[in-house]
């Protein structure tokens, strides 16, 4: 199938994107569906954090791919929240309220912030909050709404009158690739909470038909279950996911590495889903962890401290998030950073952008325009993608724009009005997408940039005893900045060359001190990007009071 990516151009998608090529994957195996469903999910069991996203970006990338060939896409994702709540994460407060419900449902956990109806809803609204600003909309569905209503109740019964296939599945696994014991010969494929104590330790009988009994180990409790109607009965992981795929007909679902071994849960998934089921596991993609920069390791909720998707859309503008997840295959591991790789990864992002809106000319670089518009397209909150030739769409320089913004002092608007003044964007309309970014650089400075790179101009003026030589010098910048009192990096770098010619001094010599008199330190960004960012207004008078002490001595 061909897809139209760039307005003129017919380009084959599978060979584009590894969305285009999944979805190619989804529809050749389900030829003929009517509606394509595409699935993720996760349990909240603690904060759900950026590497949880990489599966619901995953699928918003390959159901975006399904639709612009022609699908017609159904987006599910799924709050595991009637699993057991075995962990208590190290930096949730209220810990000792918490301890006291190991053991229950997510679902049942009482909000230790005291905000919503419980420990999982409070979760669940956190990251639904965070994905709007992504573009990402999918249907969400709470799982103990779903087994509390009933709605499983023929995938429990169908699980329990094909135990015996289930047991069988599940203890080839086990016996090929762990060292677990297998399951008994009177193994129920049932989990569930006692109705009394709300503790999952549970024993459970089968008479036949709807009805379960079971008996709690914790309380002693007994009682029975009509799955009919609901309940606190559910089926195991491992049962419940091909379950599921069937009930909803997934097409395609991604899962983690953990999930994607041999003997794995999406292994024996396959096998139950069609041995039992009787449909096909979705297409699948596995998909590697993604770590923080600097903390080592996966990323643990139970551990605490974790970085969420808000978090990252406080530095990183929503397209490019999207686009931090597109740009890399599922199955590479890869590192979000806070530290100066952030300059690079924007610098980065802007090269893409530029790379996009070049006009194709027949040469090997074509394929890294397609492959940039495609990818920047996928990343779109919008699902925009670049025309060839159109201009580049106005961005500031991430750089640039953190100079900027600490010379006015972290004012947003004073440091739009100077790119206004300077012609470097008009008015109205560059506003929005200069704020949006500015508010990124301004969160990164002040959370997360090196102390070294933080700074701001002097509020006044400082003395300093200079030297002969010092004095001539410091007058030749005076006089060069006062000559060209508007003028670019590019118009200044050329005298700054000259300016320390004929006098003995050398850049390690004399700049610190202009460092000194500017910023208050012996070292900062390129003196020419300063001088232009800030302007001779503001430079000038901070250097003229030590050259005026010389002259009256």
């Amino acid at each position: 199938m061909d897809l139209a990516i760039d307005g003129s151009k017919l380009v084959d998608a599978a060979l584009v994107h590894w969305a285009d090529q999944a979805a190619a994957r989804t529809l050749a195996a389900h030829a003929g569906q009517q509606r394509i469903t595409v699935a993720a999910g996760i349990t909240p069991s603690g904060v759900v954090h950026v590497g949880n996203f990489r599966e619901v970006i995953t699928v918003d990338l390959v159901a975006r791919a399904l639709g612009d060939r022609g699908a017609n896409v159904r987006f599910v994702y799924s709050w595991d929240d009637f699993d057991v709540f075995r962990k208590v994460p190290q930096d949730m407060p209220n810990q000792d309220m918490l301890h006291k419900h190991l053991g229950h449902s997510i679902v049942d956990v009482p909000d230790p912030w005291g905000e919503t109806d419980s420990y999982a809803s409070h979760h669940i609204q956190a990251f639904e909050r965070s994905l709007a600003p992504l573009g990402i909309v999918p249907e969400f569905i709470r799982q103990s709404a779903r087994y509390r209503q009933g709605t499983y109740a023929q995938g429990i019964r169908t699980a329990l009158e094909r135990k015996d296939t289930i047991r069988s599945i599940l203890n080839r696994a086990r016996v090929q690739h762990t060292a677990k014991r297998v399951l008994p010969d009177d193994w129920m494929p049932l989990y569930g909470f006692c109705e009394r104590c709300r503790r999952d330790n549970l024993r459970f009988e089968w008479p036949g038909d709807w009805v379960i009994v079971y008996t709690c180990d914790d309380c002693g409790h007994r009682s029975h279950v009509d799955v009919r109607e609901g309940g606190n009965i559910k089926l195991p992981w491992r049962v419940d996911w091909p379950m599921r795929w069937a009930y909803e007909q997934i097409c395609f679902e991604p899962g983690g590495k953990d999930h994607s071994s041999a003997g794995g849960s999406y292994d024996t998934a396959k096998a139950i889903v069609r041995e039992v089921y009787d449909w096909r596991a979705p297409e699948y993609l596995g998909y590697d962890f993604v770590g923080i920069k600097g903390s080592g390791g996966k990323i643990s909720s139970s551990k605490g401290g974790v970085i969420t998707v808000s978090d990252c859309l406080e530095v990183y503008e929503p397209a490019m998030l999207r686009w931090l997840f597109a740009s890399h295959r599922p199955n590479t591991e890869f590192q979000i950073s806070f530290d100066l790789d952030v300059i690079k990864l924007y610098e980065d992002y802007d090269r893409s952008r530029r790379v996009a809106n070049e006009p194709d000319d027949s040469s090997q670089n074509d394929k890294k325009r397609i492959a940039a518009r495609r990818t920047l397209q996928l990343s779109s909150v919008a699902h925009q993608t670049s025309t060839p030739s159109d201009p580049v769409p106005f961005q500031p320089m991430f750089r640039h724009l953190s100079m900027v913004l600490q010379i006015y002092g972290g004012d947003l608007e004073l440091a739009y009005n100077h790119y206004v003044t300077t012609h470097q964007l008009r008015m109205d309309e560059h506003r929005d997408v200069f704020f949006q970014r500015a508010k990124c650089v301004r969160a990164w400075l002040e959370s997360y940039a090196p102390e070294e790179f933080r700074y701001r101009l002097r509020d006044t003026p400082v003395i300093r005893t200079l030297s002969e030589t010092e004095a001539e010098v410091l007058r030749r910048l005076v006089a060069m900045l006062g000559a060209h009192p508007h003028a670019d990096e590019g118009t200044l770098t050329p005298h700054m060359k000259t300016l320390l010619e004929g006098t003995g001094l050398d850049g390690k010599t004399f700049f610190p001190l202009v460092y000194d008199l500017v910023l208050g330190r012996d070292h900062g960004p390129k003196l020419t990007t300063l001088f232009a960012a800030a302007g001779t207004d503001k430079i000038v008078p901070l250097l003229r009071p030590s050259l005026e002490l010389y002259e009256r001595q």
